[in-house]
Parts: C-alpha cells; structure tokens; sequence
C-alpha cells in the first residue's frame, strides 16, 4: 500500500480511536495523532494518593455501540470487558430529605414515583411512551446513520410524523405537560444537562435523552470508565494503527480543494488522501487550516454548551447514602439555568457526585472514598477570572453539600484535584471550556452543528463533541464509525 493511501486521525478521543480502529480494519494504512502524553481525550483517569478517578464521562450507555465496533475489528465486548448493568440509574436527593432512585426495576421505579406523588405514576408511562416515539422517529437517521442536515428526515415516514418529534414546545413545557409534581419534573429536566443545554430552552425533541436512560439502562465498566480507552488503544494497536502521542497538529495542508496530509508542530509531515479530524471544528478552522478563519468566526459566534466545574477529592470515609451516581438538586432549578444562561455561578447550584467504590473498591484506600463532583457553570470567551473564582466556588459547594448529609466534607478530604472551564479549553481544545460543543437551545441548533464531512475540502471529515450526533461515549463511537464510513466510501 502506497503512503499516499493513508488516513490521518488527528486527536486520540473517543471518536477518533473509533474511526482509526475502522479504518484499519478496513484495509487502510492509518495514523492517529495525538498531542498529549496518552490516548483517551477526555475519557481518562487519575491517580493520587491511592485514590482513582475517571475524570470525563462516569456513566456508560448503550453498550451495545462499543460492541458493534469490537466485533467490527474481530473481537467482542464480552469477550474484552465486564460491564455492569446498574440497578439504579441515579440517586436523587432534595434538601427536604426526599430520595428518589431511578431503578432500572420497572415495579421499583414506579413504587418510587408513588411515594412522592401517586397521580405521577400514571403520567410517567405515558411520557416515557410519548418519548420512546421521539426515540423511535430520531434514532436511526440521527444516529446510527451519518446526518447530513435536514435532507436526512426528507422521507416520508418522517414528513407524516414531523410533529410527533415535538421541535415547538421546549423541553421543559412538555415534561410538564405530563407531570405534575416539581421534583419529578426537575428530575425529567436535568436530561437537557446530558448535551449541555437549558430545559427552558432546549426543543422537547430532546426527551429522548430520558428514554434511552430509562428504557435502555446505565452501565458501568469494572474497573472504571478509564478501561474504555484502554480498550481501544488495545484494539487500534492490535488492527495495526500507527498511534503517535505527544504530536500536536500545526497545519492540515490541502491543495485545489482536497487534503493532501498533516504537518506536526515538531515538522513531522504525513502525506494522506483522508484526514478525520477529532478536534473540535472552530479550533481546526482557526489553528489547523489555512484560509479558514472566517468559518471559525461564524462558528464563534454560535452559542457554547454549558460547561463544568469538577472536583476530584479522596476523603477518608465513606458517604454511605450516596449511589454511585448520585445528584444533589438546586432548590430553584430555573434560576440555576438562567443564571448559567447569564454567564454567572449560581449560588445553590445542583450538584452531581460520583464513585465508584461500590463496584471496584480498590479505587481509594480502606474506608475512604473516591468522589468527583461536578457542577454546571457558564461555559466562556474569558468572563470569569477562574484562578481566583474557584477556589470561593469550591467552598460554596462544600457548603451546599452540608445540607445533603455531608457537613465533615472539608475536614475529611485528604487530596483534591479541580478542572475549571479553562483547564478544559487547554486539555480539550474545547472552545470556552465547552463540554458538549455547540449547545442546543433553539428548535434548528441540533441540525446546525458543524457538518461531518467538510463542504469544501474534500477528504476531510470531523468527528467528535463538536460535531453529530454530540457528546456522551456513544454518541462519540457512533461518531467515529460515521466519520470512517465517509472515508471509505
């Protein structure tokens, strides 16, 4: 095979270990180029003080996806990974002391909506069927077939049941518009978090995020989500990918409107016929491309998913009345998001914790704990001075954990680790610090995402947060196939 024939993976996330691993399989000669020290992007880990940390996504859905790939490339996720079905997808907690546990049960979930409001019972399976619908309409021609705009629903099954996807109402109106009670309702909003949008603003399209958790179950793999990436490294090495670490990107060179390789900022060059890009489009059209700045500063100008502040501490006991993924409410979920929408840190936010203990023990020292905690803030172009916010924001959370049975936080913590909006715009090449690329909180932003396949330069392709279908471990691994499916096509 001629150097000519080579694809270039420019950053080893998730979706571009996917469309690498595709690749390969595939016949092609493939190189994955990554600018840090490993492989993983977003999803990766941390060690301290005999403590351990995933320190991106903490919850797997639709494992089914890495399955397909694993098998694809010979292989099988039985065969590669033990992965646990939870018997709860999430605990809830309000500050009245209420707890509501989403089990992955049918008769225990429903007895758990009775207890905080009988009347919702009913209305619950009447949402999760209305939303189950959405799923049915969205799911194939939003994800598991690459997305090009609204051509993609110009069939006739989608033109007959357009208004069944429910694109007018927001996703907050039509969650009320069958539950009655405020704390179920808030508990069907936070899905809007899950792609980094407001509930009050996000369409009701969006709903789907519910089912799918609901209907299709939480996951976790032993030994932490960090085994994830492991996994594919595993795999790209073993179908014959050339991984790269430690070679930022200068420049995707191309010529007469195709690509023609990838410069390192070291000077190394590869020529290539394809290049799928896993950095986000705005950052590759103002840094990588030459003669695309202009489709950087449109992009610019789009609104920026939420973004995060997460923190990793170890403390020496055990909050036995946490789950595994548990999340502590704002008492005025309105005002959190309308303050996030403002560019301000709310001063109750809600807060979601994570560990992992449960499953693998190992990962903090005999009674302790590994929790990460994170919270909604703006995502930004430089409004918050972060150096000096965290800190007093950290000790705000420390507080509001006091009312959620946790009042020794502070003199229990042993090591502490904390990621801010700026350090993942400087991890991540996340532009403002966004988590989920672009948000979605207008009727048209879903189909308005950067393209996967570049409109004008042929044989570049993008995958990732920052394009379709969107952020989560799936969705990336769906991604990723999409992206290899272009270049092999």
């Amino acid at each position: 095979m001629g150097q000519s024939d080579r694809v270039v993976v420019i950053g080893a996330g998730v979706g571009g270990l996917a469309s690498a691993i595709r690749c390969a399989v595939a016949g092609k000669q493939t190189t994955l180029l990554e600018a840090s020290a490993q492989v993983g992007g977003k999803l990766n880990s941390l060690q301290d003080s005999g403590y351990t940390w995933d320190t991106g996504p903490s919850l797997l859905t639709m494992p089914w996806v890495l399955d397909e790939l694993l098998q694809y490339a010979g292989s099988s996720l039985a065969e590669e990974l033990e992965v646990i079905r939870l018997p709860s997808a999430c605990r809830y907690i309000w500050q009245d002391g209420t707890v509501f546990d989403a089990h992955a049960s049918l008769p225990e979930l429903l007895d758990g909506i009775h207890r905080i409001s009988p009347d919702d019972v009913h209305s619950f399976m009447q949402f999760i069927t209305y939303a189950g619908n959405i799923w049915n309409l969205t799911a194939d021609p939003f994800l598991y077939k690459p997305f090009d705009g609204l051509k993609s629903f110009n069939n006739g099954k989608m033109l007959q049941r357009t208004w069944q996807l429910d694109g007018l109402r927001t996703m907050d109106k039509a969650v009320r518009s069958y539950l009655h009670h405020p704390y179920l309702q808030q508990v069907m909003n936070r899905f809007a978090t899950y792609n980094g949008s407001s509930p009050y603003r996000t369409p009701a399209t969006f709903n789907t995020i519910a089912w799918a958790e609901f209907a299709l179950g939480a996951f976790y793999p032993r030994g932490g989500m960090y085994g994830i990436t492991q996994l594919l490294e595993r795999t790209a090495r073993r179908v014959g990918v050339e991984i790269v670490v430690n070679a930022p990107v200068a420049e995707i060179s191309h010529h007469n409107g195709a690509v023609r390789g990838v410069c390192t900022s070291a000077g190394q060059y590869y020529d290539a016929t394809a290049v799928i890009c896993n950095v986000d489009p705005q950052i590759a059209y103002e840094h990588f491309i030459t003669g695309a700045k202009a489709r950087a500063e449109r992009l610019k100008k789009q609104e920026l998913s939420m973004s995060g502040m997460a923190i990793l501490w170890g403390v020496d006991r055990a909050y036995d009345h946490l789950d595994h993924h548990t999340v502590c409410f704002s008492p005025d979920y309105r005002a959190e998001f309308a303050d996030i929408d403002a560019g301000r840190l709310h001063d109750a936010p809600t807060i979601y914790l994570n560990h992992t203990i449960q499953y693998d023990p190992s990962h903090a020292p005999a009674g302790g704990q590994n929790l990460f905690a994170l919270v909604n803030v703006p995502a930004q172009r430089g409004e918050i001075d972060w150096e000096s916010a965290a800190p007093v924001y950290i000790e705000r959370v420390m507080d509001r954990l006091a009312a959620f049975g946790m009042a020794d936080i502070r003199d229990r913590i042993v090591v502490q680790h904390v990621y801010t909006p700026d350090d993942f715009a400087r991890r991540y090449n996340a532009p403002g610090g966004a988590i989920y690329g672009l948000a979605s909180n207008t009727r048209m932003s879903a189909f308005m995402r950067p393209p996967q396949r570049d409109r004008e330069i042929r044989g570049l392709v993008f995958c990732g947060t920052g394009t379709h279908p969107g952020g989560g471990v799936p969705l990336a691994l769906l991604s990723g196939k999409h992206a290899a499916g272009y270049v092999l096509s």
